[in-house]
């Protein structure tokens, strides 16, 4: 029997990369409902874990573009789908697109079908948009609850699917050693992952406005965790994490080379530049590391 953290995983991975699909397909000259979930993918193991998990299908599609890495889709459909229903308690951003799914797999007349179906596309394409005023609101809930084992379960999946962990170095003219911050980070257009994130992790919110880019492109949120307060999050995710583990684990050594001033030469000493010498090293290392990690798509 499949763990609830192993569900609240893959809510949380869904949340990010998956997708509910409701159609319609013309067949031996009738007209089919169509319902499948579909995740794309450029690292397969990631959807062979869901395919362990849940049944489905994994294919790779063919790419006209020698140089860019394969996109992998994982299907599920038919009565596989009653048992991947059993994430919905977890579901955060695509927990109305799954009501609907769930309406749209239980009818029998097709009108009823075609308005689910035109109501999916309304929801995909324009609710729970970002919007300025929302940063207040989002902000105003900071750390007003106490992650669960499955929050840290789905937080990981999320991860694994939609945010990215890194290293920022930066030189100034005032400092003789180059300036690190561990990093989460992530980037959405819809509102309903900040809310539950600002509530569990707190962190900080940054709105970024699109109206004068693109046109019709959406407005972002992007959330963001660093330094010591980041800490216990990797600590608490690392034994869910499955696809971004190997870079969590070295944020977690990095941010254990973090000086400490008790009982060690000052920094202002003549001897702290031979004693941080071997710290500096390492910290290169795994900054060197993560970013090779990162370009692999970690």
């Amino acid at each position: 029997m499949i763990k609830d953290t192993d569900l609240a995983y893959a809510a949380g991975y869904f949340d990010g990369d998956g997708c509910f699909f409701i159609g319609r397909i013309h067949t031996e000259g009738r007209i089919r409902p169509r319902c499948n979930v579909i995740i794309n993918s450029t690292h397969i193991e990631n959807l062979h874990w869901f395919q362990k998990t849940f049944g489905g299908t994994v294919i790779t599609k063919n790419h006209k573009n020698p140089k860019a890495k394969p996109v992998h889709r994982y299907v599920l459909k038919g009565e596989q789908l009653d048992y991947f229903t059993n994430i919905a308690p977890f579901l955060i951003e695509k927990i109305d697109e799954f009501m609907i799914f769930e309406n749209f797999r239980s009818q029998d007349f097709f009108d009823e079908r075609d308005d689910l179906i035109e109501r999916m596309k309304i929801l995909k394409n324009s609710e729970n948009l970002i919007h300025y005023s929302i940063k207040d609101s989002v902000e105003s809930v900071r750390n007003t609850i106490q992650p669960s084992i499955c929050d840290w379960a789905y937080l990981a999946g999320f991860i694994d699917a939609e945010c990215c962990l890194n290293i920022q170095r930066n030189f100034t003219k005032t400092r003789p050693n180059p300036i690190y911050k561990i990093q989460l980070q992530c980037n959405n257009t819809k509102s309903p992952c900040f809310f539950w994130l600002s509530r569990r992790f707190g962190g900080q919110l940054h709105f970024i406005d699109r109206s004068d880019t693109i046109p019709k492109q959406r407005n972002q949120m992007c959330w963001r965790v660093s330094s010591k307060a980041l800490f216990p999050i990797l600590e608490n995710v690392l034994p869910f994490l499955k696809h971004k583990q190997p870079i969590c684990e070295e944020l977690i050594k990095f941010y254990k080379t973090t000086f400490n001033g008790k009982g060690n030469p000052s920094p202002n000493s003549p001897g702290f530049a031979e004693f941080y010498r071997p710290v500096l090293e390492e910290r290169d290392v795994i900054f060197h590391k993560i970013k090779q990690l990162n370009k692999k798509g970690l």
